[in-house]
């Protein structure tokens, strides 16, 4: 087993302090467990240079696997509005990192991959709605893909007017959760 997929208690307690403070942004008690960070990454080509967008990165737990899985070339660009986690983002120190503070809706650029955490139910139907858009679109230049993570199948429905999908059920996360590996539709 990687020593670097353990996480420090720290970070649990980050998580549930958040949690307590603002369960409808935070989603989630705990960080992605490195059997969710596997599911989501595992299955994408990381074998050429890639631009990559992390929405919701939280803490850094899918962050740090996706820069040691990304090439030399590659870029990835973090997205997270909590100030506590983004200061802990910022912790990490590689060249290819560059963290943003803005809402995932301020998306522009030409990304290969968009990787996301965001807890869709739990925050504002028309944010949710404007940063899947904005996904779909990005995407639609690069004939990129989307992959997330949620608790539960019931934004699946809004998922599929924008991507083809396809599903796989983590049982090992608390609370286990739903991948979504997604390519943008032609409107």
């Amino acid at each position: 087993m990687d020593i670097s997929t353990f996480i420090p208690l720290s970070t649990y307690y980050s998580y549930l302090k958040r949690f307590v403070i603002s369960p409808t942004t935070m989603g989630t008690i705990a960080p992605s467990s490195r059997w969710l960070c596997y599911e989501m990454l595992d299955k994408l080509n990381w074998h050429q240079d890639v631009q990559i967008a992390e929405l919701g990165a939280g803490t850094g737990v899918i962050t740090h696997q996706i820069l040691k899985r990304m090439s030399a070339h590659s870029s990835l660009d973090v997205f997270e509005i909590e100030p506590s986690f983004a200061t802990e983002l910022r912790k990490i120190d590689d060249k290819r990192l560059r963290i943003y503070t803005t809402s995932a809706e301020k998306l522009d650029s030409h990304y290969n991959m968009i990787i996301s955490g965001l807890p869709f139910l739990s925050i504002n139907r028309k944010l949710g709605l404007k940063i899947l858009k904005r996904v779909h679109s990005e995407l639609l230049k690069t004939q990129g893909c989307f992959v997330l993570f949620q608790y539960t199948t019931r934004y699946e429905k809004t998922l599929s007017r924008y991507f083809h999908l396809e599903k796989r059920r983590v049982i090992r996360n608390v609370p286990p959760a739903w991948v979504y590996y997604c390519t943008p539709k032609i409107k």
